[in-house]
């Protein structure tokens, strides 16, 4: 059993990796069947945009929802312990694919930018975004995070801990570097439609709901040395620090 356990947070993980790759490409409109342009059968307009609202809401509630307490603790009555992070990894990616399989194009233009050499400075930004949000990933713990350090852990019959919290990589810059990155990713695009551009916006207000429950989170869990840290980093911009005294960034 510990076995299958374990193939099944690798199979959480392969499908997280495998979700995330063609969401970079549906972004970029490049090289995926369907991507957040692509043109198909005309939908009502009304019809397009509450669809797409429906498949980033569901996909948001979940992965706001379901690493709060509260949750865990039932889910854990559920399932044994070691498999509930990549549970949530599973279910997000799944979620997501749902979202990029129904999505509905939008495909007015807000923008375009036809001079090549900034079109080739956006898409470097957007490829910058990305990677800087998986290399984000690896500067707390890649594995736990995706769940497949909890599932080797129990393979492997080792006593299991929460990683150790050490300030290092971009989180000596920001609090939140792998949402920075994704809204470096959702916004540099050459081409901005208005379906894009619905997308970006509601998932960059999603960011910031979904970082104001973890840091009550995190407050909690690490008490005075977060509190600590959030009055020395910026919470998603750089080089923006809080002015206890008129409550700037």
């Amino acid at each position: 059993m510990r076995f299958v356990h374990f193939l099944f947070g690798l199979t959480a993980y392969i499908a997280f990796n495998a979700v995330f790759l063609y969401f970079l490409g549906f972004l970029a409109n490049f090289q995926v069947p369907k991507s957040i342009d692509a043109p198909i059968a005309d939908t009502p307009l009304f019809q397009a945009v509450a669809i797409d609202l429906l498949l980033i809401g569901v996909f948001a509630i979940h992965h706001s929802v379901s690493p709060r307490e509260f949750v865990k603790k039932w889910l854990k009555q559920h399932v044994p312990w070691h498999l509930e992070r990549s549970v949530y990894v599973l279910i997000a990616s799944l979620l997501l694919a749902l979202l990029m399989w129904q999505w509905k194009p939008v495909t007015r233009e807000i923008w375009r930018i036809e001079n090549a050499f900034l079109g080739t400075i956006l898409y470097a930004f957007f490829a910058m975004g990305a990677l800087s949000s998986l290399a984000a990933s690896f500067h707390i713990d890649h594995y736990d995070l995706f769940g497949l350090r909890q599932v080797y852990f129990n393979l492997r019959n080792i006593p299991y801990q929460t990683p150790e919290y050490h300030e290092k990589g971009f989180y000596k810059f920001v609090r939140h570097p792998i949402m920075l990155g994704t809204m470096i990713a959702l916004w540099c695009t050459p081409i901005m439609t208005a379906g894009h551009f619905l997308f970006a916006a509601t998932l960059t207000l999603y960011i910031f709901i979904g970082i104001s429950f973890e840091e009550r989170d995190l407050l909690v869990a690490l008490g005075n040395s977060y509190k600590e840290y959030q009055e020395r980093i910026p919470m998603i911009f750089p080089f923006f620090k809080k002015n206890r005294k008129n409550g700037n960034r």
